[in-house]
């Protein structure tokens, strides 16, 4: 068995040091890039949405480096997301793959972990500890993306937050067990209580909400996370892998969550849409109450629950005074383009920020600090 899967976020660290802990060889292909899109392009149908095109070009390049197992999330419902590894799979072996599929959703996931014991040998108890080791890793690093997008902007000394991120995320890769974990986490918390900030009335914070995958993956979204904090903005976003899996994989959970997303997109969405449709919309509204000072709604072209979430925040920007811009994203937009229409949308929001940001007041100096 040689392990592989396609990245999403800050995956990648946390399976393979599962896999290295359960003593199964695993390849990590390149993250997504040119290549990848183009290699998945040419396997996916017409009309397949970016996040889809991606993520069956990095299965195909693990292949291609001698992978026979493939790793990915699954599921059910009106989101394609939750069909992607369905449909890859049978492209993949229509052209000629032979690989077999560890499906991780609530119809596989007990089969899925079956092969692995049985390809390995590997008792339970080593296996749960393997799992919930690297789930801890992976909250580690989604807490480090976190503490990084929404506190760099309030660092007076910019280039000192990025070293002590950067150090971090070295820290990170040479964990070896969960007490380290929790010192790392406090010391993160420790260094942005201490540092030295700007005032919170002086920084912008911009809300992203949208489709799990465009929202994780810098190159589905074009690097909008970094272009924001490179703009001197703090970038408020819930969602993330931690948040997300355990409630789309338990059942008794799934109702409470859901529940909660209704009551909190009311009346602006009434049933849920599929996808992250409905996450979308309550997100906005919780971000609402958190004073955020504009909400950017990021979702691959064609993406039907995303579209109709759109509607209900055209709504909320009406009737809660919310700025509120939507981005359908795919593999032929420019750059260039995007970033004018974020440096627009800045322009606005800032003009109804009662202070400008340190580095909005200076975008001659291309507004990095």
């Amino acid at each position: 068995m040689l392990v592989s899967f396609p990245h999403m976020g800050e995956l990648c660290l946390a399976v393979e040091k599962m896999c290295k802990l359960m003593a199964i060889p695993c390849i990590v292909p390149a993250r997504p890039g040119p290549g990848t899109l183009k290699r998945g392009s040419e396997l996916a149908p017409e009309g397949s949405c970016l996040p889809f095109c991606l993520i069956l070009g990095n299965m195909s390049e693990a292949l291609e480096m001698g992978a026979d197992t493939l790793m990915m999330l699954g599921g059910n419902g009106p989101c394609r997301f939750g069909y992607f590894i369905y449909l890859a799979v049978k492209i993949l072996k229509e052209v000629g793959y032979d690989f077999q599929a560890l499906i991780i959703d609530r119809g596989h996931i007990y089969q899925s972990c079956k092969t692995v014991r049985n390809n390995t040998g590997i008792s339970w108890s080593r296996f749960v500890r393997a799992v919930s080791f690297s789930w801890h890793l992976l909250a580690c690093e989604e807490f480090l993306k976190k503490t990084e997008r929404e506190d760099r902007a309030y660092a007076v000394d910019k280039k000192g937050f990025d070293e002590a991120i950067l150090y971090w995320e070295e820290k990170i890769k040479g964990i070896s067990d969960e007490r380290e974990i929790q010192r790392i986490e406090q010391n993160i918390s420790k260094y942005v209580e201490e540092m030295v900030k700007y005032p919170e009335e002086m920084i912008l914070k911009i809300g992203l909400v949208g489709d799990i995958y465009t929202l994780l993956e810098p190159y589905a979204n074009h690097g909008i996370e970094e272009f924001l904090m490179e703009n001197g903005v703090s970038v408020q976003k819930e969602i993330s892998v931690v948040n997300w899996l355990p409630n789309a994989l338990f059942p008794w959970r799934k109702g409470k969550y859901r529940k909660t997303l209704l009551q909190q997109a009311f009346p602006y969405l009434k049933n849920h849409v599929g996808g992250f449709g409905l996450e979308s919309v309550a997100g906005a509204r919780r971000m609402r109450d958190v004073s955020v000072d504009g909400v950017l709604q990021l979702f691959p072209l064609g993406c039907m629950p995303e579209i109709v979430a759109h509607s209900a925040l055209n709504r909320i920007c009406v009737q809660e005074e919310l700025p509120v811009m939507s981005m359908s994203l795919d593999g032929h937009q420019s750059v260039t383009g995007l970033e004018t229409r974020l440096e627009a949308f800045l322009d606005m929001v800032n003009g109804k920020h009662k202070y400008a940001g340190p580095c909005l007041r200076n975008k001659a100096s291309s507004c990095i600090m």
